[in-house]
């Protein structure tokens, strides 16, 4: 597995799909969402201030 992802990387843009992310991922959150992620986050912030849909990799309010 280690070799099949050696061999991607140069091929990929570091992304990936939210719901795919591992537990330990949670730092990656920003770079798949891009530029979305700070419009994504004042949306996050007016609409679900105490985080009520926080299961998988959410953005925190």
């Amino acid at each position: 597995m280690r070799g099949f992802y050696a061999a991607l990387e140069p091929h990929s843009s570091g992304d990936g799909y939210v719901d795919f992310m591992d537990g330990d991922d949670q730092d990656r959150v920003r770079t798949n969402y891009r530029g979305n992620y700070a419009r994504l986050t004042d949306i996050k912030r007016r609409y679900d201030p105490g985080n009520l849909f926080r299961l998988h990799h959410n953005l925190a309010p």
